[in-house]
């Protein structure tokens, strides 16, 4: 009899009463871009070849700054790619933070039933 009392009184209070919202949690980090700083310059030995189209470079010298170039872009790439998890958390967290509220919003209306 006791069990049965105890299932009606449960049964018969909004369910909204026991709702229970998960506040958003969330730690976006965002990236460092890779900065101007970290540019590779052109060896001076390319300066005039933008006007003539010739260099006084050797081998090893437009090799290393091709190897630069590649590594910078390569750095581009990793921060861009960061940029893009970041800003899918904070979408998520975004997306959590309005279930929350509409959660809780719930449950208030339905604590004045």
């Amino acid at each position: 009899m006791g069990r049965l009392i105890g299932f009606l009184f449960f049964t018969a209070l909004p369910s909204t009463a026991f709702a229970f919202c998960s506040s958003p949690s969330g730690d976006v980090t965002l990236p460092d871009a890779p900065g101007s700083y970290h540019r590779p310059s052109a060896p001076i030995c390319l300066s005039s070849y933008k006007f003539s189209r010739t260099h006084t470079c050797s081998d090893w010298e437009i090799s290393r700054y091709q190897s630069e170039i590649e590594e910078y872009i390569s750095k581009l790439r990793t921060f861009a790619n960061e940029a893009v998890e970041a800003a899918n958390e904070a979408i998520s967290f975004a997306e959590d933070a309005k279930a929350y509220a509409k959660c809780e919003a719930e449950d208030v209306i339905g604590e004045l039933k």
